[in-house]
């Protein structure tokens, strides 16, 4: 998660909420919002998924993914 932290705290995202779900624990929510792999980001705007994205590496696509919660 270093690559998300980072991306996180810079300026526009200062005042984000981030919620990290525990893949082993946290099942409910991975069967509600059809997660399927630990390497998914899932980006809501109020209760509305806006994106998503998987084994995703790249710094500038994981911004612009969250850049869609704003």
């Amino acid at each position: 998660m270093p690559l998300t932290q980072a991306i996180l705290h810079e300026k526009p995202f200062a005042n984000v909420p981030a919620f990290q779900v525990n893949f082993d624990t946290q099942k409910e929510f991975l069967r509600t919002h059809r997660v399927r792999w630990q390497t998914t980001l899932v980006v809501f705007k109020g209760n509305k998924e806006v994106g998503r994205s998987t084994a995703d590496l790249d710094k500038d696509s994981i911004r612009k993914l969250f850049l869609k919660g704003l």
